[in-house]
């Protein structure tokens, strides 16, 4: 995002792009990227041209990217086309820095509830139940099984981060396949409330995808090719796919739009009538900005509900374990 808008900012200044990139290349802070910066570099003093540099460092930078660079250097508007990549990974960060936002406090108090109730459970429990059998008295149900998982989490507790750390090196290494990843991307569209929030996340990344695209001059048929790239959702993207079969069929877009099952009825019905009218990339930026507020809007709606729900579980469970610690101790106080 940074770079696009800088590289934008001096190519329109009348800068030429190799003395750009070399002082783009001097002021980045992130090592990696400035590497592959000074590589391009070196291949454009070879005599290949910018979009070419860029593919040639392999999957480092975004697909959208050499495409749009190759569109821009052809038609002599690569500033133009910086300019509009950077609006677009502009609101793309945007939107991802909403929906992490809005699960970062609710994952924080999962977190603290699980350390106080380890706490209690593997450290405090065990103290009453000396105690008890000091008196030769035998603890109430609940607190005999909090004890007990107690003992068992102190017992197995490398269980308790190989178990979570096995699970996901297997499901990352499942989803490095096609199937896995399809198989996944298919379970996340299907939740049942966070599917409508990826359905909608997927929508807006296509739209302005191909908006972007279409804006910039590439031909509908190229722009959907590079489109099902960063879909962002391996559903999509098949979908995406078959658009651009059945418009080698010479069909239009909307009748396999309605026929795939991922696509939002408002997006399917946007591009019809963008299609009829000749404004497909308006319109798609339009649905594209109607889907990203709508995605901030359910994530801070979803968030402000979590919130007092984790609230009142982890209060109730935090009550539970309260009641298991101190239940014993008014029997003791009985004894004595």
């Amino acid at each position: 995002m940074l770079f696009c808008r800088q590289l934008a900012t001096m190519l329109q200044a009348g800068i030429p792009l190799l003395q750009s990139l070399k002082v783009l290349a001097g002021q980045l802070e992130n090592r990696a990227f400035r590497t592959k910066i000074d590589l391009a570099q070196k291949t454009i003093e070879e005599g290949l041209s910018f979009a070419e540099s860029l593919a040639r460092q392999g999957d480092f930078f975004p697909p959208l990217l050499p495409g749009m660079v190759e569109t821009g250097e052809t038609a002599g508007v690569l500033d133009t086309i910086m300019e509009r990549l950077a609006e677009h990974y502009e609101k793309q960060h945007d939107l991802e820095a909403k929906l992490r936002s809005a699960t970062a406090y609710p994952l924080f108090i999962c977190a603290v509830a699980l350390v106080v109730i380890l706490v209690m459970i593997i450290f405090v429990l065990p103290q009453f139940a000396n105690i008890f059998n000091a008196f030769g008295m035998k603890m109430p149900l609940f607190s005999r099984i909090m004890l007990q998982i107690g003992k068992l989490t102190a017992a197995f507790w490398p269980l308790l981060f190989l178990l979570p750390l096995l699970f996901f090196i297997t499901l990352k290494q499942f989803t490095k396949t096609d199937r896995g990843r399809l198989v996944v991307d298919r379970f996340k569209l299907r939740l049942p409330i966070f599917g409508k929030i990826y359905r909608q996340t997927a929508a807006a990344r296509f739209a302005r995808s191909l908006s972007t695209l279409l804006a910039s001059g590439i031909t509908l048929h190229q722009a959907l090719n590079l489109a099902d790239r960063v879909a962002g959702n391996l559903v999509f993207s098949q979908a995406i796919a078959d658009l651009g079969e059945a418009l080698t069929r010479g069909d239009s877009l909307s009748a396999p739009l309605n026929e795939a099952c991922c696509f939002p009825p408002l997006l399917v019905e946007m591009i019809r009538v963008g299609e009829e009218s000749g404004t497909l990339d308006y319109t798609l930026n339009k649905t594209a900005l109607f889907y990203e507020r709508e995605v901030a809007y359910q994530v801070d709606r979803l968030g402000s509900m979590l919130e007092p729900i984790l609230l009142l579980v982890v209060g109730l469970f935090i009550g539970l374990l309260v009641y298991a610690v101190m239940s014993p101790m008014y029997q003791v106080f009985q004894m004595i």
